[in-house]
């Protein structure tokens, strides 16, 4: 009897009325039913759809096409039919089908016992209503938790790349190493993720995190900058309120202050706030040159 468990899904078989296939096979229809349809509006009504199509697409390897004709043109009346009075070919095709299930299918067995056609329908009432309560997980929210799992994981080597950078940092030298970082993570994702549709939509959270990551550490560069800036022309502006109260100033004495302040502020200030503190510091520069002249 094999391995039991507790519940294996059924082949996929896929029953077309001939009619519909418009000269293609039916594996050809089949094919083209389980295609994702365009969705550029974002209609949720579709994008649904899409997920049962991309759900049944994976599961859906081991399935079975088939098609039957037309069994009468009366419809409403075919209950009332004999065999005799349908199409011959329907007959012929309907005991095909029958053959087609029958080589298909086993006996599924449910804590230890086999079920017959009434219990099974009763055991995946149960089991549908468990999926649409979400607690049992789909095919779909299996790949979306694989690919969260991918995701993360990209986010960290993504953080990692720019927690290595000591701020502040010219904010050239952070767009590079954001390019960089931002390149190697989705290089990752590409290679790790599953599923075609559900990894357009990882890919687009991956973005989105990587952008928040990425203002974040600009907003961090910036107070960095700022702080840094600040003390050192703070510094350089106490050194040269020092030099205008001796006894005997000099021009040369403020030049040489001034040569070791300005040379520190250059080195050590730097990143985004670095342009208005230059600014500043130039005008600094002309006021007390203006005093000593």
């Amino acid at each position: 009897q094999g391995e039991e468990i507790a519940f294996e899904p059924a082949k996929l078989l896929w029953l077309i009325q001939r009619d519909f296939l418009q000269g293609k096979s039916v594996q050809q229809m089949v094919n083209e039913a389980l295609q994702r349809v365009p969705n550029d509006n974002g209609n949720k009504y579709i994008d649904e759809v899409n997920q049962i199509r991309d759900s049944l697409a994976v599961m859906g390897n081991n399935s079975t096409a088939f098609s039957l004709p037309q069994p009468h043109l009366q419809r409403t009346k075919l209950c009332d039919m004999d065999d005799k009075e349908l199409e011959p070919l329907y007959v012929t095709r309907r005991e095909q089908l029958k053959q087609v299930v029958g080589s298909i299918i086993k006996p599924k067995f449910v804590q230890g016992k086999t079920l017959n056609g009434k219990e099974f329908v009763s055991f995946l009432q149960q089991i549908l209503e468990a999926l649409n309560k979400g607690e049992i997980p789909s095919t779909g929210s299996l790949v979306e938790i694989f690919n969260k799992a991918i995701l993360e994981r990209c986010l960290k080597v993504y953080k990692e790349k720019l927690e290595g950078l000591r701020l502040p940092v010219p904010v050239e030298k952070l767009q590079q190493i954001h390019e960089v970082a931002n390149g190697e993570a989705k290089l990752l994702f590409d290679k790790q993720h599953f599923g075609k549709h559900h990894a357009v939509q990882s890919i687009l959270k991956l973005e989105d995190e990587i952008t928040k990551v990425y203002k974040n550490f600009l907003l961090a560069n910036e107070y960095q900058s700022s702080k840094l800036c600040e003390a050192r022309f703070s510094e350089c502006e106490d050194q040269m309120d020092h030099l205008q109260v001796l006894k005997l100033p000099s021009m040369a004495k403020f030049n040489a202050g001034f040569f070791y302040c300005n040379r520190t502020f250059v080195m050590e200030c730097v990143g985004p706030a670095k342009e208005r503190y230059d600014h500043r510091m130039s005008k600094v520069c002309l006021l007390f040159q203006t005093y000593f002249a």
